[in-house]
């Protein structure tokens, strides 16, 4: 008998994606972005109506008319001073959805497994998610500044989210900080 050898038949594997994950994230990213243009548009209001009081308040105290030595700012946040800060707290939401669906993710897990590592990483993705909290107040706090405007013009710190301050900081952080958690978020689903 003569035995040929047999070659093997060679499989493709063809990448697939995990479409339930990359669905879980479209759902957070989509929350998190209608959440960000809610609270944006509120602080945005807030922020113009601080303004204005501010400036009634000063107008008040001088009889009716703002002296020009007196720098204050009497219009509301104009576009591009809106751009950024809104997407700062598009940003910070989205962040806070994924943790929120990490979050979620690993209870399921948990419940399952008592698994310590899991519950180890509760104890990092919950503070995560409480700090991202505090950076939406804080992102709020920034909308207002364009109201304080330094004396004299033009020697003022950076704080705001003009190039180099505080919110753009805050900004570029979260941006990582999102890609990182889609990351994980993704590679916990498989």
């Amino acid at each position: 008998m003569d035995e040929t050898p047999v070659a093997p038949i060679k499989e493709e594997k063809i990448p697939t994606y995990n479409k339930k994950s990359i669905r879980l994230i479209v759902v957070l990213m989509t929350g998190g972005v209608i959440l960000g243009l809610i609270l944006s548009s509120i602080f945005i209001t807030e922020t113009n109506t601080r303004i204005q009081e501010y400036a009634d308040e000063i107008s008040d105290l001088f009889g009716g008319e703002i002296p020009p030595f007196v720098n204050i700012r009497l219009t509301p946040l104009s576009t591009t001073e809106i751009i950024l800060p809104t997407l700062g707290v598009v940003i910070v939401c989205i962040s806070m959805f994924l943790l929120i669906g990490l979050i979620a993710v690993y209870f399921k897990v948990y419940a399952k497994t008592k698994s310590k590592y899991i519950l180890g990483l509760f104890f990092v993705l919950i503070p995560l998610f409480i700090e991202s909290l505090f950076l939406v107040y804080a992102l709020r706090q920034l909308f207002t500044f364009p109201i304080i405007q330094p004396f004299p013009p033009g020697h003022g710190p950076n704080i705001g989210f003009e190039w180099g301050g505080l919110g753009q900081i805050l900004v570029i952080i979260s941006i990582f900080e999102s890609i990182g958690l889609c990351i994980l978020l993704y590679l916990s689903n498989e």
